[in-house]
């Protein structure tokens, strides 16, 4: 283990630390991690300064802007009157609609974020309107975006068993080959389940009332001192549903997300849908997009100083010559899922399918499970701000601190290592 390694695990400790004992605020512990990271060579400069024109933070801070817009219009009071009316004021009924509608949406929109970004909006006014808590909404409409993205061979996803097989092939071992609809198969139990999950049993374990400062999420959404125009009502229509249909329908035009977010944000504010200092605030939003910054940073020096191979090369030493089914398969779903709430999980994949391959074809058993698996652990990352950037908006926007997010992520973690491992070991046994 490299010296460089055993120094940024030591910040990702003292990380951690801080941001469970919540003295500083979640940003500028970030921003303080980063540093740290860029002084001892644990990242280098280039890398720290493009995590801030990294994608994922131009489409966070743009959708905060474009959300902020939308709430000042005049279909939000009329949704929310309909859902009233539809769910006659059961918070249950309300949870159910934002939860099924994330799931559809994040079919046909590959990315977690984007998916959050739509939805959060539309729940944060209704919560609002309503009187219910948004610390009760955010988490479960959250890990919905997370694990079921891409779950059904639409879009991206009907050609993932082509991408998967390339590996295979790149490793030689065509032995095995996958079909369209394996992945679906693999993981529609637990789509299903984190449904149910979200509707019925998330809730509980969500704090009633934000556990941070509520000037973190506090004023952002609120309803204008002036009504809007008409024109600006429009425009705020346009803007926001405009986004939503060019981010479903991105891979038809190729434009990039955050080329869509954008302008939609640049449109928003320059016709006056939210005042500048609104979008200004917005876009800082309780310092979740330094969260974000900070997180990703921690994530690239982690992958760059080796954590990944270390963790890889002791779960091949864990499989060994072993032939028993079940403890392959959760050997590559736990140690991925681990490790995906500190890296992200592209690096992840990458990391662990070659190790997935060689471990099976040294033992002359599929690798078919153990790759779906891989994948599954790897989309499962909502315990830490270091996951994905949708557990920073979803920390900023529910008020949570690093403890509850512990606290709502162990149940459903266990769970869904349970049933994957076990449904997809034996609809793809090794042996």
């Amino acid at each position: 283990m490299s010296t460089q390694l055993i120094i940024c695990l030591i910040i990702f400790v003292l990380t951690l630390v801080s941001f469970i004992v919540g003295k500083i605020t979640m940003g500028t512990t970030a921003m303080i991690a980063m540093m740290l990271l860029l002084f001892t060579g644990c990242l280098d400069a280039q890398t720290a300064l493009s995590c801030f024109s990294n994608p994922n933070t131009i489409i966070m801070a743009s959708m905060f802007v474009i959300s902020s817009g939308f709430s000042r219009t005049e279909m939000v009071g009329k949704l929310s009157d309909l859902v009233k009316r539809v769910s006659k004021g059961s918070f249950r009924k309300v949870l159910a609609g934002y939860v099924i509608i994330a799931a559809i949406l994040c079919q046909f929109i590959p990315s977690a974020m984007a998916t959050f970004s739509i939805v959060f909006p539309l729940a944060c006014a209704m919560a609002d309107d309503m009187g219910f808590s948004r610390s009760k909404m955010m988490f479960p409409i959250g890990i919905i975006c997370i694990s079921c993205v891409s779950t059904l061979p639409i879009g991206n996803a009907a050609v993932t068993y082509l991408t998967y097989n390339g590996y295979l092939e790149a490793y030689q071992y065509t032995d095995y080959q996958f079909e369209m609809l394996d992945f679906m198969i693999g993981r529609l139990p637990a789509f299903i389940f984190m449904i149910f999950y979200a509707i019925f049993i998330a809730p509980r374990f969500c704090p009633e009332h934000p556990v941070t400062e509520v000037k973190e999420i506090d004023g952002v959404f609120h309803k204008p001192e002036k009504s809007l125009s008409r024109f600006q009502n429009t425009i705020g229509y346009i803007s926001f549903f405009g986004v939503i249909v060019m981010l479903l329908t991105q891979q038809l035009h190729k434009i990039p997300n955050w080329e869509i977010t954008l302008t939609g944000a640049i449109i928003m504010v320059t016709t006056g849908v939210p005042k500048p200092k609104d979008a200004y605030n917005a876009i800082g939003l309780g310092g979740m997009v330094l969260l974000y910054v900070g997180m990703l940073s921690m994530a690239n020096a982690l992958t760059a100083t080796g954590a990944g191979d270390v963790m890889g090369s002791l779960l091949a030493s864990i499989v060994g010559s072993s032939h028993n089914n079940y403890l392959i398969g959760l050997m590559f779903f736990l140690v991925p899922f681990i490790l995906t709430q500190v890296m992200m999980n592209a690096a992840v994949i990458n990391i662990f399918m070659p190790i997935a391959i060689v471990t099976c074809k040294s033992l002359g058993c599929s690798p078919k499970g153990a790759m779906i698996l891989v994948m599954i652990s790897s989309l499962t990352a909502f315990m830490t701000p270091m996951a994905t950037p949708s557990v920073s908006m979803m920390m900023g926007l529910g008020g949570y601190d690093q403890k509850t997010m512990f606290k709502m992520s162990w149940l459903p973690a266990i769970l869904m290592c349970i049933l994957n491992v076990f449904w997809v070991m034996t609809i793809f046994p090794a042996f």
